[in-house]
């Protein structure tokens, strides 16, 4: 039940722009679990399936509950939501640079991190401010569908990478909110199958670099997840009550974020 309600909290990062479900993962400390579960999934069946089941239902019914609410949002109020979401974020960071350190520190740790944190700034570069919630209903636009799965799983697999930044670059994420809001299964049907196809392939890879470069790994989580703070806050600022509103709304949602994964974790 613990880790059915840690889903539920994963699912809700997981389309929320600018967070990852993964590194809430990290922070829930069920991260290389599940990176060993699934990478192992063939050779002890059971015992991974059990531990996985509760975490996935948890993640979709989080996902699907909350789709319609974050898109509402996202419409009624972009400018409010998104600071609210930034402080989702930078509460996550401390825990990420704790368990990044867990086994100690390097100076070339600084490496993979600048490299992350450059990769993600540069991903800004490309306009992802046209939201479409146009669906094609014709064999072609099945293989775009199945391509937000593709890029569910890279941002599920792989911590600090936002979904929402990378569905943003193919035009993909209207298409996503809006099918989990409406059920549309046209869509999600190809894209449960691209996230299952690519989750298993790349959690094997990542479960090795976890083993052998731990704390680089870690630093490039983190500096991914830092460079989603740009995308978050790109938009035009107006000096008003609401503004001041969203800011305090930013601090609570920091303050929460910061204060709730020491206790659940």
């Amino acid at each position: 039940m613990i880790n059915f309600i840690k889903g539920i909290f994963v699912g809700i990062f997981n389309i929320i722009p600018g967070l990852s479900g993964s590194a809430l993962l990290i922070i829930l400390n069920l991260y290389e679990k599940c990176i060993e579960a699934i990478s192992n999934i063939f050779k002890k069946p059971k015992e991974n399936l059990l531990f996985l089941i509760p975490i996935g239902l948890g993640i979709i019914i989080g996902t699907f509950i909350f789709s319609k609410i974050i898109l509402f949002l996202i419409n009624k109020y972009p400018t409010s939501t998104f600071i609210v979401f930034t402080g989702f974020l930078i509460g996550t960071l401390p825990h990420l640079f704790k368990e990044a350190t867990k086994q100690g520190f390097k100076d070339s740790y600084l490496i993979p991190f600048i490299i992350a944190i450059s990769l993600g700034i540069a991903l800004l570069l490309f306009d992802t401010k046209d939201i479409t919630y146009q669906i094609d209903y014709n064999l072609i636009s099945l293989s775009k569908y199945f391509l937000i799965g593709v890029i569910l799983s890279i941002s599920t697999i792989i911590p600090g990478i936002s979904s929402t930044i990378l569905l943003s670059l193919f035009n993909l994420y209207g298409i996503y909110i809006y099918s989990l809001s409406s059920l549309n299964m046209f869509v999600l049907i190809p894209t449960a199958i691209g996230l299952i196809l690519t989750t298993f392939l790349i959690s094997k890879i990542i479960n090795k670099l976890l083993k052998k470069y731990y704390g680089y790994t870690y630093f490039a989580i983190i500096g991914f997840t830092i460079s989603t703070i740009p995308s978050l806050l790109n938009f035009q600022i107006n000096l008003n009550m609401n503004f001041v509103i969203s800011i305090i709304l930013g601090i609570i949602a920091f303050i929460i974020t910061n204060k709730t994964f020491k206790v659940i974790k």
